[in-house]
């Protein structure tokens, strides 16, 4: 018998024999030195037979959640990945369409992405497409029905970039360093279809200049012998190969090192890893413990951890970052760390981040128009935190991360309008914990844990809106909450009658 993974290179062996491919000139590209098979497990599983009596073979049945299935070769010395990938997706337009747009966020650096292929999965014919900037435009060689559903695949690389030095919070998710490389939002994202348009915003070097729906993902990794790779999801691991399978998710990233120590904790049915540099080993256990509490206590506030599994992985950023599935410390909040207590960056940034699990990507936003429904939020679950687990330190934190940094701004501009790092920062993850926490003050603990259960309960799995959070305080309350928003919004808002004392257009 042929052993599974010996099985699996030859069949990739033989791929790369095959291969070529045509891209917008018409010249043939040849595959590069590595390329991967298409997911069988993808093809066969859950949606998707084709259909070959229609021209854009059009999926016989249509996937519950957009469904990416990608195979990348990861060249881990470089910083490469070449990449297959297959996206199965019901038309997001509802009305008829000849072009499809995707986002492509590494694009947005001259010679990063090298874009060779896109065609309708079992078609033999490449498809026209454009790359501008970060946006892949795709023309479909017939129209998509409204509610048609159809399989679209992409071959192409991505070359990782180096790590910036920011100041703040930004840049790019998807990087190296020394020791680790991050791959965040590095594949093809279909573009949400929103207002009558595709969502293609420019990028922003600050906050999270994201955007994408809900979706599943079957992803396997080919990796060096001596890379650990941290992904999201069920994780089996069968040599160079690491399979991944999320589901629900709003993007799908995964780490990779040559230096990992890996640590775990398994509490009650959720099993915790830590992915850590040699020197903060030390650290993994408080880690650990932080990440299974802070669990415990959204669980509690707000809904279920939706996984099996949370992996915590060490970056060389100079920040904390959020993913489906999995959040990234950077290794300079492990520094000065005295390997005890909460008064430190790294309890407070693993807290904040694993609440993004909820406040992200469960309860889903527009991170680039309205970031305050995002990060306001998970600051607000920090505060929780601290008054949970550390009381007596609750006013340290209140004092150090909010009232010490005399905090100003309205809270609810995009994040292009702040304009850099620290206005972004004051307005949306330091005014924007006060505003919530004078809403708190208005309703009492109670009502305002109420409130924000029944938010979340209603928003779970969808995009929200400031409407629809102010729907929720509108069902717990009866106060005028019009001064309050005056105070803190720059922008007009429509408020419920119940909550502007019936004032004129409400609704």
């Amino acid at each position: 018998m042929i052993p599974p993974i010996v099985r699996t290179l030859l069949t990739l062996t033989l791929l790369l024999g095959a291969c070529t491919r045509i891209g917008t000139s018409g010249n043939p590209i040849q595959s590069p030195d590595v390329t991967v098979a298409s997911n069988t497990a993808a093809q066969s599983g859950s949606s998707a037979a084709l259909n070959p009596r229609n021209q854009l073979n059009q999926l016989d049945a249509q996937p519950e959640h957009t469904l990416y299935s990608l195979n990348a070769a990861l060249d881990y010395a470089s910083g490469i990945i070449t990449a297959q990938e297959r996206i199965d997706f019901v038309n997001p337009a509802a009305q008829p369409l000849d072009e499809i747009k995707f986002n492509v966020p590494p694009a947005r650096r001259a010679g990063a992405v090298e874009f060779r292929d896109a065609r309708i999965q079992g078609s033999d014919k490449p498809l026209e497409f454009t790359l501008n900037n970060a946006v892949l435009t795709v023309r479909l060689p017939n129209v998509l029905p409204a509610n048609g559903a159809i399989a679209l695949s992409f071959d192409f690389t991505v070359h990782i970039p180096l790590q910036e030095t920011i100041s703040g919070i930004g840049g790019d998710d998807t990087s190296r360093g020394p020791l680790s490389l991050t791959a965040g939002h590095w594949y093809v994202m279909l573009a949400p279809y929103r207002n009558g348009d595709w969502d293609t915003p420019a990028y922003v070097a600050i906050g999270d200049p994201y955007t994408s729906e809900l979706a599943d993902y079957e992803v396997t990794i080919l990796a060096p012998a001596d890379v650990t790779i941290a992904g999201a999801g069920d994780e089996s691991h069968d040599g160079r190969l690491w399979n991944y399978s999320l589901k629900k998710a709003r993007v799908f990233a995964f780490a990779a090192s040559d230096s990992y120590a890996v640590e775990n904790l398994e509490q009650g049915g959720i099993t915790y890893v830590h992915y850590g540099y040699p020197q903060h080993r030390q650290h993994a256990s408080n880690v650990l413990f932080t990440a299974a509490r802070a669990v415990e206590l959204f669980t509690k506030l707000y809904g279920p951890y939706p996984y099996k599994t949370l992996r915590i992985v060490e970056t060389g950023r100079q920040q904390g970052q959020e993913y489906s599935g999995m959040v990234g410390i950077g290794s300079i909040i492990y520094n000065g760390y005295p390997g005890r207590g909460s008064r430190h960056d790294l309890i407070a940034t693993v807290v904040h981040e694993i609440s993004h699990q909820w406040w992200f990507n469960v309860v889903g936003s527009d991170q680039i128009r309205t970031p305050w429904l995002d990060e306001s939020f998970a600051r607000m679950s920090e505060l929780r935190f601290y008054q949970e687990f550390y009381d007596k330190d609750s006013d340290w934190w209140f004092t150090h991360y909010i009232l010490s940094r005399n905090p100003t701004g309205s809270i609810d501009l995009s994040l292009a309008e702040y304009g850099d790092s620290s206005t972004y920062i004051s307005a949306v993850y330091q005014r924007g914990l006060l505003f919530l926490n004078e809403v708190r003050k208005k309703l009492g603990r109670q009502r305002f844990d109420e409130m924000l259960r029944d938010y979340y309960t209603s928003q779970e799995y969808s995009i929200t809106s400031e409407d629809a959070f102010f729907a929720a305080l509108a069902r717990h309350s009866n106060e005028d909450f019009r001064p309050l928003v005056r105070d803190y919004f720059a922008k007009p808002v429509t408020l419920p009658c119940t909550i502007s004392a019936n004032a004129s257009g409400c609704r």
